[in-house]
């Protein structure tokens, strides 16, 4: 009996999924917001503004947390040793930190609003990141104060904070410089020297920001940034030995099937997990994010702002603020009840088994869709010249030949990454980076390599599907 009351249970579930996404919608269309730009902006980097012939050393998606369950990074001596041994060097170097070096998102602290996105929050946060990293800074201390050395710092999804003042100045302290000084500096893309690079969310539906490069108001939070804070944070506080790597999971939109393919469903824990992660994915999917919600007192503007409607949009607005905080208790209900019903073991074969193979169709999908932006780029008037194209984002490391002598790169992670969930199969080459020289005059030149350490020279990157350009269409061989 059972089986045919959890089917009523799942379609009842799916009926009341279908209306919460068709208010959604309503939702959104009826509110409009408007965002608007602040003063904490951070520029572009431009040609003059890019030394002429310098060795760049690129590293991307770090990711140092505040060195608790939630930080992904713990290889601090081998990049303090990278830095140390390899970028420094009697060459003149530039140092590109490309974006999401900083974990905002995983710094949860006990006196702090988790949705606080103010000035003083951002600062305290990545406070509490350099004082979990003291290696990794140390080392970027003795790089920049090395002669003929330029660190550059790129904005990223997950250190978007990165924006305000107060944050530049607490990550320039910690390096031994003060704020303003040119041998550090920020930027949210970096093109010149023959090089044009980006940190990547913006090719991304789930972490695109409508206004990428400053702060706006009221403070933007994209999809990603809703999924990581409100249900990935969570699950990583789970004792299942999956869970500190759930958050490693690229891209965004395949968080779902990571989830259906977990190893041994058949265990209850297992699927407990499952369940609040797939409650908690729902709830963030149907909602709009905190941005679009109203603020208390405020009505969305035009018509809607008659007194009758402004009740409404603070009613809503006490809901949002709620959720948050009632969802794990739903998701974690859902989990513990659901979570006894095991399913027949045919069931949960095939369940996997599509899982698998939607994970590899969203993961080829994603890649292809950055080959193609890269590509687009490279063929615009004003990239021309340009021969290396970079970002990274995807945590999947891989040079694309773009034809006309240009290169895509991706500069992949630092933190470990998972190529098949049901297996526990890791990606085994840890530590990528991207080397930049100019052996013929002005034309670039890069090499995509793997750090092993003291006592060996940087390999060659040698993992990453092949990719072909046919008819101006980059795809999968």
């Amino acid at each position: 009996m059972r089986w045919p009351r959890a089917r009523a249970a799942a379609g009842t579930a799916i009926g009341i999924g279908g209306a919460a996404f068709g208010l959604r919608w309503a939702f959104v269309r009826l509110r409009r917001v408007t965002l608007t730009p602040t003063p904490y902006a951070t520029p572009p980097i431009c040609p003059d503004a890019i030394a002429p012939r310098r060795r760049r050393i690129i590293v991307s998606d770090l990711h140092l947390g505040g060195g608790d369950r939630l930080d992904d990074f713990d290889d601090d001596l081998a990049f303090a040793a990278f830095i140390d041994t390899y970028v420094c060097c009697d060459d003149p170097t530039e140092l590109i930190l490309a974006g999401d070096t900083l974990e905002f998102l995983q710094v949860r602290l006990p006196d702090l609003d988790d949705e606080d996105w103010s000035e003083a929050t951002a600062e305290r946060r990545i406070a509490t990141i350099i004082a979990a990293h003291p290696l990794v800074f140390a080392a970027l201390a003795r790089f920049i104060a090395g002669p003929e050395r330029q660190l550059t710092v790129m904005i990223g999804n997950h250190d978007f904070e990165l924006h305000y003042p107060a944050a530049k100045a607490r990550l320039t302290a910690a390096v031994g410089l003060s704020l303003g000084d040119p041998q550090l500096r920020f930027g949210v893309s970096y093109h010149g020297g023959g090089i044009y690079l980006v940190h990547g969310n913006q090719f991304d539906s789930w972490n695109r920001f409508v206004h990428f490069d400053g702060i706006s108001a009221p403070f933007e939070v994209v999809r990603g940034t809703q999924l990581v804070k409100e249900v990935i944070n969570d699950l990583e506080d789970d004792t299942l030995q999956i869970a500190p790597l759930i958050d490693n999971v690229k891209p965004t939109s395949a968080f779902f099937w990571y989830l259906v393919a977990l190893p041994r469903l058949r265990n209850k824990a297992s699927r407990q997990f499952f369940l609040r992660g797939v409650t908690g994915f729902l709830q963030v999917v149907a909602w709009p994010t905190p941005h679009q919600m109203p603020i208390t007192g405020r009505g969305p503007g035009g018509m809607l702002s008659a007194p009758i409607f402004r009740g409404i949009w603070t009613w809503v607005a006490g809901l949002r603020r709620q959720r948050v905080a009632r969802q794990r208790k739903i998701s974690r209900h859902v989990s513990t009840v659901a979570g006894d019903l095991p399913p027949p073991d045919q069931m949960i074969a095939q369940v996997q088994s599509e899982a698998a193979r939607q994970i590899r169709r969203e993961m080829r999908n994603f890649n292809d869709q950055y080959a193609r932006e890269m590509l687009r780029i490279a063929r615009q008037p004003a990239h021309r010249d340009d021969r290396i194209f970079v970002c990274g984002h995807t945590h999947q490391a891989r040079a694309v030949p773009l034809g006309a002598g240009q290169t895509y790169f991706n500069t992949g992670t630092w933190t470990e990454i998972i190529y098949d969930v049901a297996a526990m199969i890791r990606q085994e080459q840890r530590f990528p980076f991207l080397e930049i020289t100019y052996p013929e005059g002005d034309a670039p030149e890069g090499s995509l390599l793997v750090w092993l350490g003291t006592d060996e020279p940087p390999q060659p990157w040698q993992d990453g599907p092949k990719l072909e350009r046919r008819r101006g269409r980059i795809r999968l061989q």
